[in-house]
C-alpha cells in the first residue's frame, strides 16, 4: 500500500479532492483572518461593520464545512476502492501460492485492512489538510509581521522532529498488534471446530483458558501500541502548548511596540493555536504512517503479480505411478516407511492398514502437500518417461468434505458450466439423483454450511460426483464413502470402478465382496524408525 497507488485508483477524483482541500483551507483561513478587521471595528465602536464581517466569516465557515464533508466522502470512496483492489490482489496471490491458513487470510483481508485505513490512509487526508492550513496561516502571519513567521517555522520544526524519536517503537508495536490478532483468530478457529465436543464433556474451562490467553496477548500488545502512540502525542502537544504561548507573547509585544494592529493580536493568537494544533496532528499523522510500515510491507509482499495456472484440457497420459523408497518423518520423531509400489494406468487399488500407517499421509505426498524425507514419487507416460502432472490430473476426495455456500450444481461442476450436460448421468452414478429430486430447488439448492442442510452421505456423494465429472487421470479417495450406507456404496463402486481412471481408495472394514471389486489391495504396516 502506498500513496502513489491510492492516487492512481481514480486520478480525476483525487485531483478534485486536492482542489477541495485547498478551497476548504482557504475558507477556514479566511474565517479567522476576517476577525482582524472585525475586532478593529468593534474597538472603534463600529458595530454595523463588525456584524458584516462576522456574518461574512460565518458564511465562509458554513462553506468550509460543506467542502470538508464533500471532501471526506470522496476520499473515503477513493480509499475503499483501493482497499477493494488490494483484497483482490491478495486473494489472487493466496489462491495461486496455496496459503490455506484461515486465520492468516482473515487477518490480511480484514484486520490489516482496518489497521491500514486508520493508520495510513486516514492520516494522509489529515496530513494534506493540516499542511495546507499551516501554509495559509503562515501566509497570513507574514502579512502581520515576519518575526511571527520565523518563530512559527522554528516551533514547527521542533514539533515535527519529535515523532522521529518514537518511529521505531511505534512501528514495532503496531506490527505486534497485527501478529497477536492473527494468533487470536487462529486460536478461535482451532477451538471453535470442536465446540460440540467441548460442550459434550463440559470442558468450558479449557476453551475459555485458550481464548483468554490469546486475548490477553492481544490486549497487552494493543495497550503497548496505545502507550507509545500517546506518549509521542503528549510530547508533541507539550511543544504545541509552548508554541501557542510563545506566539501569543510575541504578538502582544509587537502590538505594544506599534508594529501590528489590535485585531492582529487576537487573530495571531487564534492562528497560533490553529498552527500548533495542526503541527500536532501532522506529527501524529506522520507517526501513524511510519508505524504502519511493517504492515504495509507485509501487504505489499502479498500483492506480487502471479500467473494463474491454465487448465490443461488434454491431460497427460499417466501410464504408471511408482512410489520408490519413500519415507516421511514427523516432528514427534515418528518415521513412516512405505514399500515399493507400482500402480498401472486404469488399476483400481484398495489401500488398507491400521491407523497410523500413513495412508492419508501418502495421499498428501502424492498431492505435493507434504515433502518426504527421502524417496521419490514418479509419474510415467506410456513410453516410461517421467512426467510432472498438472493439479487437475489428480483428483482427491478427502475425509473432510470441502463444500461451498453455493448451489449443488456449482459444487459438482466447480463453476465450469461446460460440464452441466453431464450432471444427470453423474448423479445416477453416485446414487444422488433421488436425493436431489427431494429438494424443492433441485440442483439449484444452496448448500447451507451453517445450518447443515445436507446429510453426511449426501455431502460425500456430491464430492464423488465432483471427482467423476472432472475425470482426472488418477483419483485418490480417502474414506470417500464412510457416511454412505453399504447398499449405496456397492452401487457407487460398481460404476466408479468401471471407469478408465486409475483409482486408489483408502477404506476400513470393507466386506469381502467390496474388497474383491478392486484389482488389488495394498496393505500398509506400521514401521517406526
Amino acid at each position: 500500500m502506498n500513496f502513489s497507488n491510492l492516487f492512481k485508483i481514480d486520478k480525476i477524483r483525487f485531483i478534485n479532492i486536492c482542489i477541495l482541500v485547498v478551497l476548504e483551507t482557504l475558507c477556514a483561513t479566511s474565517v479567522t483572518y476576517l476577525m482582524t478587521p472585525a475586532f478593529n471595528y468593534i474597538k472603534q465602536n463600529k458595530l454595523n461593520l463588525f456584524l458584516i464581517f462576522i456574518a461574512l466569516s460565518a458564511t465562509l465557515q458554513f462553506i468550509s464545512i460543506i467542502l470538508g464533508s464533500t471532501n471526506t466522502i470522496l476520499y473515503n470512496q477513493q480509499v475503499q476502492e483501493y482497499i477493494h483492489q488490494i483484497r483482490n490482489n491478495i486473494s489472487k496471490y493466496l489462491f495461486v501460492k496455496g496459503n490455506n491458513k484461515v486465520s492468516e487470510i482473515q487477518n490480511n483481508l480484514n484486520a490489516n485492512m482496518q489497521e491500514l485505513t486508520s493508520k495510513y490512509t486516514s492520516p494522509w487526508l489529515t496530513l494534506m489538510k493540516r499542511i495546507a492550513g499551516v501554509l495559509c496561516s503562515i501566509g497570513v502571519l507574514f502579512t502581520f509581521n515576519w518575526s511571527l513567521v520565523v518563530l512559527t517555522l522554528i516551533l514547527s520544526f521542533i514539533g515535527l522532529y519529535l515523532p522521529k524519536l518514537f518511529e521505531h517503537v511505534t512501528s514495532s508495536a503496531t506490527f505486534k498488534v497485527t501478529e497477536e490478532n492473527e494468533y487470536l483468530l487462529d486460536t478461535i478457529e482451532k477451538w471453535a471446530r470442536g465446540l460440540d465436543e467441548l460442550r459434550r464433556y463440559s470442558s468450558f474451562g479449557s476453551y475459555q483458558g485458550a481464548i483468554k490467553k490469546a486475548t490477553s496477548e492481544l490486549k497487552k500488545s494493543t495497550i503497548e501500541d496505545c502507550f507509545w502512540g500517546n506518549l509521542a502525542t503528549a510530547m508533541t502537544s507539550f511543544v504545541s502548548l509552548a508554541g501557542i504561548i510563545s506566539l501569543l507573547a510575541l504578538s502582544i509585544y509587537l502590538y505594544a511596540t506599534g508594529k501590528i494592529v489590535f485585531g492582529a493580536v487576537i487573530t495571531s493568537g487564534i492562528f497560533a493555536n490553529q498552527i500548533m494544533n495542526a503541527i500536532t496532528l501532522i506529527a501524529e499523522s506522520l507517526n501513524e504512517i511510519k508505524s504502519s510500515k511493517k504492515v504495509r510491507q507485509q501487504i505489499s509482499d502479498l500483492q506480487q503479480k502471479v500467473v494463474f495456472p491454465i487448465k490443461n484440457d488434454s491431460t497427460k497420459n499417466i501410464n504408471q505411478l511408482e512410489i520408490n523408497s519413500l519415507q516421511v518423518s514427523f516432528k514427534n520423531g515418528e518415521l513412516i516407511t512405505y514399500p515399493h509400489i507400482f500402480i498401472n494406468k486404469g488399476e483400481k487399488v484398495l489401500l488398507t492398514g491400521d491407523s497410523g500407517t500413513g495412508k492419508s499421509t501418502l495421499f498428501k505426498v502424492l498431492l505435493g502437500e507434504i515433502k518426504p524425507n527421502s524417496g521419490k514419487v514418479i509419474y510415467k507416460d506410456a513410453s516410461g518417461k517421467s512426467i510432472s502432472p498438472s493439479p487437475e490430473e489428480i483428483g482427491y476426495i478427502a475425509q473432510d468434505n470441502t463444500l461451498f455456500p453455493e448451489t449443488i450444481e456449482n459444487n459438482i461442476t466447480m463453476f465450469d458450466s461446460k460440464l452441466n450436460k453431464q450432471i444427470d448421468y453423474i448423479l445416477k452414478n453416485v446414487e444422488l439423483k433421488k436425493d436431489i429430486d427431494k429438494f424443492p430447488a433441485g440442483m439449484e439448492t444452496i448448500i447451507d454450511l451453517d445450518k447443515d442442510n445436507l446429510s453426511g452421505g449426501q455431502k460425500q456423494k456430491i464430492v464423488l460426483a465432483r471427482a467423476q465429472i472432472h475425470n482426472s487421470s488418477i483419483l485418490l479417495i480417502d474414506e470417500g464413502t464412510s457416511a454412505i450406507d453399504s447398499k449405496a456404496t456397492r452401487k457407487i463402486l460398481e460404476k466408479l470402478l468401471k471407469s478408465d481412471q486409475t483409482i486408489v481408495m483408502i477404506a476400513h472394514n470393507f466386506s469381502k465382496e467390496l474388497t474383491e471389486m478392486f484389482d488389488k489391495e495394498i496393505h500398509l504396516e506400521k514401521e517406526v524408525g
